[in-house]
């Protein structure tokens, strides 16, 4: 979400590499939802400060938007007050998230306390960790940690995990299941076929609202799973290709548990992989071992023989001169 100028092709690549998800090819990026899929915006300072027009134009282009509020606790973004103002003001929805900084389960605990105090009112939390600051040993508790602090602060209202997949998978995956949801970043041609609430497609969607491109993503559940206004399983979903049908949905800890599942399964993929190519140079060894101790046998038998030839050519010389 934090806008650098590499970012792009960063998320790119970190796609490309994540094949064990069924991602397809990377083609062109896409910068248009379908038609029947709904576009969220999150926007922050990078973006600027929003207008009373601006504003309302917003109400009519998107269900909510992403407001940040945050980069770690030390830096608060500058439009955030202003922009969820003028959003309150044209009665448009919004979550919030926090880019997260923390070094230890202790940090942690402060940037969710600190996201929930600065941003009271939002309709749902987002932990958008993309960027370590932390030992992968240490990452998995400091990430539950962080959930676990704003749970009983947010009440029912839905917390959710966003990250680009491998780095979910390295540094999150275990901790997910603590999430209402995952907010998935990825920008590839083809929806990956993980489990998520959200997608966040391309970094290059034009808002005629803002009058500028944005961040977008398409929505995996139904408006008012995010906004709290249904606790019904049973609803409308999205399907990759856009098209609606309707089914029981899978409730969030259902599908964070399958990405937690699918991330332990590539592991155990890669330790098989691991113990066969193992067993494998073991097995070459000890045959090069055998047949180097076959070829040692063969030379020292070989030079035995020899010496016996030349003291027999000794013997029968020595015969001879007598």
């Amino acid at each position: 979400m934090i806008k650098f100028s590499f970012k792009s092709i960063l998320m790119t690549m970190v796609a490309s590499l994540a094949l064990t998800t069924g991602v397809g090819a990377v083609g062109s990026i896409n910068t248009h939802a379908d038609a029947s899929s709904k576009n969220v915006y999150d926007l922050s300072e990078w973006q600027g400060r929003l207008t009373n027009q601006k504003a309302q134009n917003l109400s009519k282009e998107v269900p909510f938007a992403i407001l940040r509020v945050q980069y770690g606790s030390s830096y608060s973004d500058k439009t955030f007050n202003h922009n969820k103002a003028l959003l309150e003001k044209y009665n448009v929805p919004y979550g919030v998230y926090s880019f997260s900084r923390y070094n230890s389960s202790a940090s942690a605990a402060k940037e969710a306390r600190d996201l929930y105090n600065r941003a009271p009112n939002a309709k749902f939390y987002v932990n958008d960790f993309e960027s370590a600051s932390i030992s992968r040993k240490h990452s998995n508790a400091a990430t539950a940690k962080w959930v676990a602090t704003l749970r009983p602060l947010v009440g029912s209202r839905k917390i959710l995990f966003y990250s680009y997949l491998s780095f979910m998978q390295t540094y999150a995956s275990k901790a997910l299941s603590k999430y209402d949801g995952y907010w998935l970043a990825s920008y590839t041609k083809n929806e990956p076929s993980v489990a998520h609430v959200l997608w966040q497609y391309t970094d290059r969607h034009y808002s005629s609202a803002l009058k500028k491109k944005v961040d977008a993503s398409k929505l995996r559940q139904q408006e008012s799973w995010f906004l709290g206004t249904v606790v019904n399983n049973d609803q409308n979903v999205q399907n990759k290709q856009g098209n609606t049908t309707v089914q029981p949905a899978a409730t969030p800890k259902a599908q964070t548990a399958n990405v937690v599942k699918l991330a332990a399964n590539a592991k155990k993929a890669k330790v098989k992989k691991t113990t066969a190519k193992k067993k494998a140079v073991k097995k070459y060894v000890k045959k090069a071992k055998k047949h180097v101790k076959k070829v040692t046998h063969h030379k020292k038998k070989h030079v035995k023989k020899v010496v016996k030839k030349v003291h027999h050519k000794k013997k029968h010389h020595k015969k001879y001169r007598a």
